[in-house]
């Protein structure tokens, strides 16, 4: 291995480390102080081993395997479930976008934590959930397992991740209403921020084959306040022409055009039975998703 692929190796894994432990300290601080009950159903079959701790049901020790290795491994079963969720994330340049002056992270930092929470949700409550990425065309498909594993899985994608290109929603819905089953679920996350593209009609076409549909809105506050200050020129992240102006010339027009764009989501959400929750990156994801899945119980099984 070169040094430059053992120096990449090393960030992935530093960053599915990270993604590991924001998606498990952010679901467990979401499900403290709550009783969760058992999953319902008892369909299940074998899903994989894994080596036998202290406190691990004996029960579950595969004895034929540890009388020819020596060696105690407990297997693991993933229960049927009726729910299959399908996390569509879109990593087109627009995501890539921080703020300039506290060099945060970036809105595409944020969705990636919050897939990779409802990702180690959905695999805790033994529903299977995969990851869909996008631009103006599908960049990474993981489809939806309810292993334990498949969180690192999930992750790896995660990592090797970036926001680049154009965005194109409405294609990437659209081939995915043909792929998709019914009874599934679909989260989309996103800026929404696109020329030319109304998604009502995608949305539609989802609902009508029986998908339950949510989308979060990923915007910083930047671009909800415009709150720059003297002559600025504004580069795209995608494809659009550079701009400048003085954004006090522009910012209350503009504010009530991305406020008029958040209404018609809502507006569009709630006629078709969509579930929609905005998401600024200036607050921080445990709140803002414990803030929606309050408003949203079965999520949650309690």
């Amino acid at each position: 291995m070169d040094k430059v692929s053992q120096n990449y190796d090393l960030q992935v894994l530093a960053r599915i480390s990270s993604l590991k432990i924001t998606a498990m300290n952010l679901v467990d601080g979401l499900l403290t102080g709550q009783h969760r009950s058992r999953h319902k159903g008892s369909s299940v079959e074998f899903a994989e081993y894994k080596d036998y701790t202290p406190g691990d049901e004996i029960r579950h020790i595969d004895w034929k395997v540890a009388g020819k290795t020596d060696q105690y491994h407990v297997k693991q079963f993933e229960q049927s479930t009726n729910l299959k969720c399908t996390i569509l994330l879109d990593a087109s340049g627009s995501m890539a976008y921080r703020s300039l002056v506290d060099k945060g992270e970036s809105k595409f930092d944020y969705a990636c934590n919050l897939v990779a929470g409802l990702s180690y949700l959905f695999l805790k409550q033994f529903d299977a959930v995969g990851l869909t990425s996008f631009n103006n065309q599908v960049v990474k498909h993981i489809p939806p397992r309810s292993k334990p594993s498949h969180l690192q899985h999930i992750l790896h994608g995660l990592s090797t991740l970036s926001a680049e290109g154009v965005t194109q929603i409405e294609d990437v819905l659209a081939g995915l209403a043909e792929r998709l089953q019914g009874r599934s679920m679909l989260i989309l996350i996103s800026d929404f921020l696109a020329r030319d593209q109304d998604i009502q009609k995608s949305l539609k076409l989802l609902r009508s084959r029986g998908l339950e549909v949510i989308l979060f809105h990923v915007l910083h506050p930047d671009e909800l306040n415009l709150p720059f200050e003297g002559d600025t020129v504004f580069e795209s992240l995608e494809d659009d022409p550079m701009v400048g102006l003085d954004p006090i010339d522009v910012r209350e027009g503009y504010q009530k055009a991305i406020q008029e764009q958040i209404d018609h989501l809502k507006n569009i959400s709630n006629g078709l039975g969509v579930d929609y929750a905005l998401m600024d990156t200036s607050i921080p994801l445990q709140q803002s998703l414990s803030y929606y899945l309050i408003k949203r119980k079965s999520l949650i099984k309690i």
